[in-house]
């Protein structure tokens, strides 16, 4: 059971906060259903709301357009993601050239293409290695 005192600020137990802006757990957050509500951007007295993107791993992702043949993951990837788990996607911008991942290595992807020329988009994943792989199927 879970026990809440206070009105504005809000402590309930040690890892469960709310400060009136941020509600905090330090711990896991399961629901049947995840999403953002947020004010509409562009229609005005609409909302927008988005599906948490799910899957069998705690991931993140990186994404963005180059022209260079080295992708700078971000530093915090070093403590935050198992390099081993990276993965790359790469659509070529423009022409049909064919792109390619020459290696993953010291938190930078390395990239190629068939004609030396490089323009494409990105999407790289990575499994979080911060805390403990998700057990898909269990039995309660």
């Amino acid at each position: 059971m879970l026990t809440c005192t206070g009105s504005q600020d809000i402590q309930c137990e040690e890892k469960v906060t709310w400060d009136g802006t941020d509600f905090i757990i330090d711990g896991n957050f399961s629901a049947t259903q995840k999403s953002f509500d947020i004010t509409h951007p562009t229609k005005e007295g609409f909302r927008l709301r988005y599906g948490v993107l799910e899957g069998p791993e705690n991931g993140v992702y990186l994404r963005g357009n180059t022209n260079k043949n080295v992708i700078e993951l971000p530093e915090y990837w070093t403590g935050l993601v198992h390099e081993e788990s990276i993965t790359v996607q790469l659509t070529p911008i423009g022409n049909g050239t064919q792109h390619f991942i020459l290696k993953v290595e010291d938190n930078k992807v390395y990239i190629d293409s068939t004609t030396g020329d490089i323009n494409v988009s990105y999407l790289i994943f990575g499994e979080r290695k911060d805390i403990d792989k998700i057990k898909v199927e269990y039995q309660r």
